[in-house]
């Protein structure tokens, strides 16, 4: 009977020295999870600190957006041609060229399957022509697009060599006579 009373604490040689209202904390180590999560997470940033700014081997975001903005322009051949590469191309090929961008493009949804026109867009076919009649214009045109308009701008979805050809092929078109032709709208051009 003199066991009754006797209170056994198996983990009494763990308790701390602080009692907080009745309450005692045990002296438990973290889990070994946790501690090798923290260690690793340590070590991570000591190699991550020497890569990128101790060493300097690492590339900065800023230089890491340099290189791919590169690749991306290798990649689509976003290079600008110069004004002295601006002209009409005339070789059968750069033409189909230009007609399959025309068409994968969807130039033809504004501006007719032919370029006769349709609600939204001119007449591709007459001899008049609203944003000028130079092969430089219909360049930019296609190029900026015009907002007010409702021309889209393609630079930066096609490269200037493929604005060309479109551009080209848009210049074969004009002097045809597709059926349901829109009528003429801007100014003459021979």
């Amino acid at each position: 009977m003199a066991n009754e009373n006797y209170q056994i604490d198996e983990h009494e040689d763990n308790i701390t020295e602080h009692d907080y209202d009745g309450i005692k904390e045990l002296d438990n180590p973290p889990p070994r999870w946790i501690m090798a999560l923290f260690y690793i997470t340590i070590g991570f940033s000591i190699i991550y600190g020497a890569y990128y700014f101790w060493l300097g081997v690492g590339d900065h975001q800023d230089a890491e957006y340099a290189k791919k903005s590169q690749r991306h322009d290798e990649k689509y051949q976003m290079v600008s041609l110069s004004a002295a590469d601006l002209a009409w191309l005339t070789d059968d090929t750069s033409l189909q060229e230009g007609k399959t961008i025309y068409n994968e493009m969807n130039c033809f949804a504004c501006h007719g399957m032919n370029g006769e026109g349709n609600a939204i867009g001119p007449n591709l076919t007459d001899k008049y022509w609203l944003n000028g009649c130079d092969f430089e214009s219909i360049f930019n045109i296609i190029k900026n697009g015009n907002p007010a308009k409702g021309m889209t701008a393609f630079k930066g979805q096609i490269s200037d060599e493929k604005i060309q050809k479109v551009a080209s092929y848009v210049h074969t078109l004009k002097g045809t006579s597709p059926a349901n032709a829109k009528e003429a709208q801007g100014e003459a051009c021979e």
